[in-house]
């Protein structure tokens, strides 16, 4: 489909759809989850236990990339989630300047019921997504990254 195909109307109701759904998403980040005796994590630090937990990442740095946030946003959730005792930090031996992130006995215990909380949430996703085809998921999918290669070109755009 060439870009003269694609009406401006049709543009629109994207981008309107794509914002309405990008809010409702910053609404849900919004609201902190009982992971027991009572304590409740923004899901900015349950992303950060997640990340730590699945060892997508072990320092700031790694999780800054993985987030796409800066390093000071990363050290303010990590200082908080040391805090309240559910992350561990240790200095990495071969480079003294490097801390090595890991999940408490605490932050274990959160790890395992945010993956409950994932899998319901994964499971009533799935029965929306039965009626589609894998071809028409994967259009989807491909249809999303060039929504986010566009959003980043605005946000390189803008640190430039």
């Amino acid at each position: 489909m060439k870009a003269d195909d694609i009406s401006r109307e049709t543009i629109f109701k994207i981008l309107v759809m794509f914002i309405r759904i990008n809010k409702k998403f910053n609404r849900i980040e919004g609201h902190a989850i009982d992971v027991g005796d009572g304590v409740r994590l923004y899901p900015s630090e349950l992303h950060v236990i997640e990340a730590i937990g699945y060892n997508y990442a072990v320092n700031v740095t790694s999780l800054s990339r993985k987030f796409g946030i800066t390093k000071g946003a990363v050290s303010q959730v990590v200082n908080k989630l040391f805090d309240k005792g559910f992350v561990g930090k240790e200095r990495n031996r071969d480079y003294g300047k490097e801390i090595i992130l890991s999940l408490t006995e605490k932050g274990w215990m959160a790890f395992d019921i945010l993956g409950k909380f994932h899998d319901r949430m994964e499971k009533e996703f799935v029965r929306y997504l039965e009626d589609f085809t894998p071809d028409q998921i994967n259009s989807f999918l491909m249809v999303m990254g060039c929504i986010e290669d566009y959003v980043d070109t605005f946000l390189s755009d803008e640190l430039s």
